[in-house]
């Protein structure tokens, strides 16, 4: 194709073509057209094919010049790119299009391109790997938690309840501020009596009471109150005791060990639970490290990247983000509602998260990484484990998605980070309790 391309340099990874295809090459689209309406097109007064190109101009100008451009920029676009070894990222956007018969078809183009930078050094940085140290009373309190993961609850009918008691009640609430929200209604809600997630009022109104009472009492809920839909509001309930329970805890014995199905005796579960703890310990300081590393070689960069990968990645962790809202039991319209501020709390993440993924394609392909079916095929195992959804299935919807790219680019990423710390020095130290405590 016969082209003349001007291109001018503009922030943001973007690039402005004027692009302008030879008279010639627009006089021959413009015959191509009068040949098609000609044939196609019936015009009072003439048999097919013999009107006059005056009328068919006259009548139908306007869809030729349309015809034209829409057959020839797509092609100029393609070898101005080609031509110019332009790596795209999105869509061009065409502006001031200028077409007449026997003149050059010019036009404006703008297009993001991939930002250029040189791959800096990523071996030999020196870091240390911090390691929790795994204690007998960290083995203790997990074992603690096991035992609690198994308790049953038994109603409590031979006296009122008390602290550490459970409470089940329904509950009939009436807004005093402010006055014009709806009331609240809840049934078969558990309250633990004394417990620290528990509001001194109810515990204390509580207290004392057997199934079949009912109490009224005033609760005024603290501004920072974990449900912001009754954060700082004050209500008066009418609450009708369904039943007291209390809570019965396995013993701490060989038989709780074969039980809970870590070990022939409790000695062994011991054991195998302090192994598990000192893996996660592991797994948490190997993924910090990552990050330390990944921190560490990003501070060397700061190019400018394309607009549209932000608004992506943006759009990718908001989304990610809502889900686990979802998951917890947020509402659809609360989560809906946080969207757009959200959105904008993302944007400088994804900043550094499109730098990154960019320097660490370069290592990639220093590093000569690649990527298997097999691999692959055990990240879609791995993600249909977790989520509960048969593999063949996560496979077919992620085919149909177009997604499974996604997932071979999130391994890519992952294998070039663990070159760099293949490359690095890592000194290792194991801290306490109290260092992670405090971050350091």
């Amino acid at each position: 194709m016969n082209l003349q391309v001007a291109i001018a340099d503009l922030p943001q990874c973007r690039k402005d073509l004027t692009i302008e295809i030879a008279a010639d090459e627009v006089k021959a689209e413009f015959e191509k057209s009068y040949e098609s309406l000609l044939r196609s097109v019936k015009i009072p007064g003439f048999r097919p094919g013999r009107a006059p190109r005056e009328i068919i101009k006259q009548r139908f100008g306007k869809d030729i010049k349309e015809a034209v451009t829409q057959s020839l920029l797509p092609h100029a676009i393609e070898h101005a790119i080609t031509d110019h070894k332009l790596q795209i990222v999105s869509q061009p956007q065409i502006n001031d299009i200028s077409v007449n018969e026997g003149e050059p078809l010019k036009f404006r183009a703008t297009v993001e391109i991939m930002p250029e930078f040189e791959l800096k050094e990523y071996k030999g940085l020196r870091m240390t790997k911090r390691v929790e140290r795994v204690t007998d009373e960290d083995v203790e309190r997990t074992i603690e938690r096991f035992r609690q993961s198994l308790a049953v609850f038994v109603p409590i009918e031979d006296r009122p309840a008390q602290d550490d008691d459970f409470v089940s009640v329904n509950l009939a609430g009436k807004y005093v501020e402010p006055q014009e929200e709806d009331d609240l209604k809840a049934e078969d809600v558990q309250i633990e009596l004394g417990s620290k997630g528990t509001l001194p009022a109810f515990t204390e109104n509580l207290r004392g009471v057997v199934a079949g009472d009912v109490r009224e009492f005033r609760v005024k809920y603290p501004d920072d109150f974990t449900s912001q839909g009754l954060a700082g509001k004050t209500l008066d309930f009418i609450v009708t005791v369904v039943a007291v329970r209390g809570k019965e805890i396995p013993e701490l014995d060989d038989d709780f060990a074969r039980d809970f199905g870590l070990g022939e005796n409790l000695e062994d579960t011991r054991e195998k639970v302090q192994e598990a703890l000192v893996a996660e310990a592991e797994g948490r300081a190997n993924q910090k490290l990552r990050d330390k590393l990944l921190r560490r070689i990003m501070k060397d960069y700061d190019f400018e990247v394309p607009p549209s990968l932000v608004e992506q990645r943006a759009a990718e962790r908001t989304q990610e983000a809502a889900y686990l809202l979802l998951q917890n039991g947020v509402q659809p319209q609360m989560i809906k509602d946080h969207l757009g501020a959200q959105m904008n709390e993302n944007r400088a993440q994804a900043v550094f998260d499109v730098r990154s993924t960019l320097v660490m394609g370069r290592i990639v392909a220093a590093e000569n990484i690649k990527i298997t079916e097999d691999e692959v095929e055990d990240e879609i195992e791995r993600m249909a484990m977790m989520s509960g959804e048969p593999a063949e299935q996560l496979k077919a919807r992620l085919t149909k998605d177009e997604a499974l790219s996604s997932i071979e680019n999130r391994l890519y990423y992952q294998k070039a980070l663990e070159a760099v710390v293949a490359h690095a020095e890592i000194t290792t130290e194991e801290i306490t309790e109290n260092q992670v405590a405090v971050g350091s």
